[in-house]
Parts: C-alpha cells; structure tokens; sequence
C-alpha cells in the first residue's frame, strides 16, 4: 500500500515541475522565475527550493525575511547549513501577502495577512 501511495504522490508532484515557475513568479505574464526552472533539466531542478534564490525569499521562515532581504546570500548559506531552522512553527514567507511574499509580517500581530499569500490566491 505505501508502494501505491509514494507512486501517487509522485506522479501527482512531476506534474508540476514544468510549471512550477509559472506558478511561483509573481506576475508570471511579466516576469518568470530567473534563473528560470525548467523541466528535464537536472541544472535547472538543482537550483529548486533553497538553491534558487527567489524560491529561498518565498520558503524563507518569515521571521527572517528581513535578514534574507539585506544580504541574501549569507542568510541563503544560513538556512542551507541549517543555521536557520525551517521549522513548522515558523510559517514561510510565501502565505503572507505582499509583492515580497511577506513582506507586511509584524511578529506582535502574526495572524495579520496570514494565507494571503498570492501563491494561495
């Protein structure tokens, strides 16, 4: 049965691959992901979740989204070293809402703009 299962899940999951930058730009009509992701590509898949650095800013937890936007680079390092926990009580930046997923977070009124995300639009 968890043969079936992880089967499922997989084929379910590869479905979204080729568009996954279409989804997770924000004006995909404007501007896709860049370096862009494409499907088939092991560069391009490489560079998925913490290793692209505008899908990093979306997973990032938000109570670090201002750290990430002054030197993403070092806070990129951080969360990939584990340095940042990427835990489930700290919610990612992308189900806040904002241009910059996140980006009107205030840590004393955390529910505010929490799942208006435009990933969850």
């Amino acid at each position: 049965m968890q043969t079936i299962i992880g089967q499922v899940h997989s084929e379910d999951t590869s479905h979204l691959k080729p568009v996954i930058g279409q989804y997770a730009a924000y004006d995909p009509d404007d501007k896709d992901l860049d370096p862009p992701i494409r499907a088939n590509n092991q560069r391009s898949c490489a560079k998925m979740g913490i290793n692209h650095s505008q899908l990093t800013r979306m997973l990032c937890p938000v109570k670090h989204l201002g750290e990430y936007l002054k030197d993403p680079i070092v806070t990129r390092q951080k969360l990939q070293d584990g340095d940042i926990k990427m835990r489930a009580l700290v919610w990612p930046a992308m189900v806040y809402s904002g241009k910059i997923a996140g980006e009107i977070f205030n840590p004393q009124q955390v529910q505010n703009g929490l799942f208006e995300g435009y990933l969850l639009e």
